[in-house]
């Protein structure tokens, strides 16, 4: 995996969450961050952007690929959770109007 790979990967995982309105607002901020960073680190040449970091030994990137698409799992359930919220809600305001409790719409 290249620099410029990690990039694009951590790049794709933050617009998935923040299309997603990432309920964890400050780890999505926080991978923003790193962005950023990463970038600014490219603008000013600071290190090659074609660097193997497969290679460097302090540094195992055999696992991001995976996690970049355990966010997405995430988000999916996320998803999964609120539309089932909404769900019972609906159902509960249909049952209490039934046994004419006034719920507003």
């Amino acid at each position: 995996m290249t620099v410029e790979s990690l990039i694009t990967r951590l790049q794709e995982t933050f617009d998935r969450l923040e299309l997603a309105d990432a309920t964890d607002n400050r780890s999505a901020r926080d991978l923003h961050i790193l962005l950023l960073q990463l970038q600014q680190e490219l603008a000013v040449a600071a290190f090659d952007p074609l660097k193997d970091l497969d290679k460097v030994s302090v540094a195992d990137t055999s696992k991001l690929a995976s996690l970049c698409d355990d966010v997405q799992a995430s988000i999916n359930d996320e998803k999964k959770r609120v539309d089932l919220v909404e769900k019972i809600v609906a159902t509960a305001k249909i049952a209490l109007r039934a046994g004419g409790v006034p719920i507003p719409a």
